[in-house]
């Protein structure tokens, strides 16, 4: 028989929160990515300044989401300590006030009046139970929602990187033979439509939706209008240029 181990599950769901991270990053740098190379091809023809101008918006984009999540996740550690630590002192100083609280939040909860005193009443036996049970039951706190900065920051950032790479590489290593060879670009698209499927079966699974493709194509079909408004907004502003074409 199986046994419940709540440490066990606290891991679990750390690493769970870490792979959002890595979801969220990859599926980023894979639209962002894939959106430029289909802007810029439709407003240049030079193969190497649409790969230079690529590789200039993933680097910006990684720093820029790896610094948004470093600051995100110390601004979150930071109000979440501070408001769990200023739960210690109140309760600390008025211990019935967060018993009172409890109670009536178990009450709300179905229990009865009666169960809720009882237990309660077992809790304040042990002070570090009772403090860790009301931050859950009343304020809404958990102390395992304290991320690290430098963690998430890293991770999003290398996320962002290798989905980056999916569509750019086919683009580096498949060069147009001819001014309107297109193969490279399709290719890219190709693989970057089957990256994000597979990124958003991966959600689903995570998620444990029974239909995980439809999870999948809902990044594919983000993944075609992103391409498709890029390419077109290129072919838009191309004639801004002066008509000039960028040679190879």
């Amino acid at each position: 028989m199986a046994v419940f181990d709540p440490a066990e599950k606290q891991r679990l769901l750390e690493r769970l929160s870490g792979i959002r991270e890595i979801v969220f990053g990859m599926q980023d740098g894979i639209l962002t990515t894939a959106g430029v190379l289909a802007g810029l091809s439709g407003a240049v023809s030079g193969h190497r300044q649409v790969i230079l101008a690529a590789l200039a918006s993933t680097a910006a984009g990684a720093l820029s989401m790896g610094a948004g999540a470093y600051l995100g996740t110390r601004a979150q550690t930071e109000v979440l300590g501070s408001e769990l630590e200023r739960t210690r002192r109140e309760a600390a100083a008025q211990p019935y006030v967060l018993q009172e609280g409890l109670l009536n939040q178990l009450a709300r909860e179905g229990l009865s009046r009666e169960a809720s005193y009882r237990v309660v009443k077992l809790l304040s036996s042990a002070p570090q139970a009772l403090l860790s049970t009301a931050e859950v039951k009343i304020y809404g706190l958990s102390r395992q929602a304290l991320g690290s900065p430098v963690v998430d920051g890293l991770t999003m950032t290398v996320a962002f990187l290798v989905g980056a790479l999916v569509p750019l590489l086919p683009y580096i290593l498949i060069p147009p033979a001819k001014p309107d060879d297109y193969l490279g670009l399709v290719v890219a698209m190709v693989t970057t439509a089957l990256a994000l499927f597979g990124v958003g079966y991966l959600q689903g699974w995570l998620s444990e939706r029974r239909r995980r493709w439809m999870s999948g194509m809902r990044f594919l079909l983000i993944a075609m209008g992103a391409a498709v408004a890029g390419y077109l907004i290129g072919l838009a502003i191309a004639p801004l240029g002066g008509g000039a074409t960028v040679m190879p």
